[in-house]
């Protein structure tokens, strides 16, 4: 019997216009998520959410806007790169979405927010590049048992944490939710554009991958809203940004076979872990304006908090 060895591309030179895509989607993602923060605690009362207001607050509207292109630009991600780039890539929303919230309350950022971007930022460029992201094999599909499997925890997780009230945890545990169920559904939409691809639509349609990704892109867009007006941005969106490509990169190993560069483990395991380390630092940054610039609040007043500790209208 002759077994044949399909060679498969590596690294981020092998999917550059997938990478562009993603670094889009990110940006996207970002603005989005400051905008809906924004409108989503100006319209929360005792940890619940008023969407009818929502729905006629202009800033939501825009953000579900550009969080939606965000979406589409990562479906198209997906379609051209592995998972285990694209979804890492999306971190850099974290870095958009603290330079808009930097910008708009016109107040420079702490040491430790510059301290943690940087990390963030390079050591997420170390780990693409080292860990060399490669798909899996092109027969390679997930079983249906675990997709269904998959879909359900990340359901689980979600409805758990919409249980906690308002405050730091309540937005953390949100966060973490809605990182996981978006990590779980890039790995089930990624599952449903390859069986589209190798067996058309027909198989795409009948099959559980493409309704158990719906059902978890809900599940994340709920669980993110559900943060952000749970707490401040810092605690919420650093957690969903860093919890995406911790759960999506060992699901697409799991169900996909996508695969790291395990030779180049030494460096890009550190790298990953240098990038978590900037999450925590920007996930701890302080909300007082310590440094306002030309027009800014005084130091020391509040951006996302009001007294009492309920979130103002910016």
């Amino acid at each position: 019997m002759v077994i044949a060895l399909v060679h498969l591309p590596h690294g981020l030179g092998a999917f550059l216009p997938g990478t562009a895509l993603a670094m889009g989607s990110a940006a996207l993602f970002g603005v989005g998520a400051v905008l809906q923060h924004h409108a989503a605690t100006s319209t929360a009362a005792g940890g619940a959410l008023r969407f009818r207001e929502m729905l006629r607050h202009p800033t939501w509207v825009v953000g579900q806007l550009s969080t939606s292109s965000g979406s589409g630009l990562q479906v198209a991600a997906l379609a051209l790169a592995p998972v285990a780039i694209v979804q890492p890539l999306l971190a850099a929303s974290l870095l958009v979405a603290l330079a808009l919230r930097t910008a708009r309350s016109r107040c420079w950022p702490t040491g430790g927010e510059l301290l943690g971007a940087v990390l963030t930022a390079g050591g997420l460029a170390v780990f693409l590049i080292a860990a060399r992201p490669a798909p899996g094999a092109p027969g390679h599909l997930p079983r249906p048992l675990a997709v269904i499997a998959a879909a359900v925890l990340g359901l689980a997780v979600v409805a758990l944490s919409t249980r906690l009230r308002r405050g730091a945890l309540g937005a953390l545990a949100c966060g973490i939710a809605a990182g996981l169920a978006a990590g779980i559904a890039a790995v089930l939409i990624s599952s449903a554009l390859k069986i589209l691809s190798d067996h058309g639509l027909v198989r795409a349609v009948t099959g559980p991958e493409l309704w158990a990704a719906i059902v978890m892109a809900i599940a994340a867009q709920i669980g993110a809203q559900q943060a952000f007006s749970r707490g401040a941005l810092t605690w919420s969106l650093p957690a969903l940004t860093v919890l995406d490509p911790l759960a999506a990169i060992p699901a697409a190993r799991f169900l996909l076979g996508e695969r790291l560069e395990p030779g180049h483990a030494a460096v890009w395991l550190p790298a990953g872990l240098v990038a978590a380390v900037g999450v925590v630092l920007l996930a701890h940054s302080v909300e007082h304006c310590r440094r306002p610039f030309g027009g800014g609040r005084r130091a020391g007043s509040s951006l996302e908090a009001r007294p009492g500790g309920s979130p103002t209208r910016g």
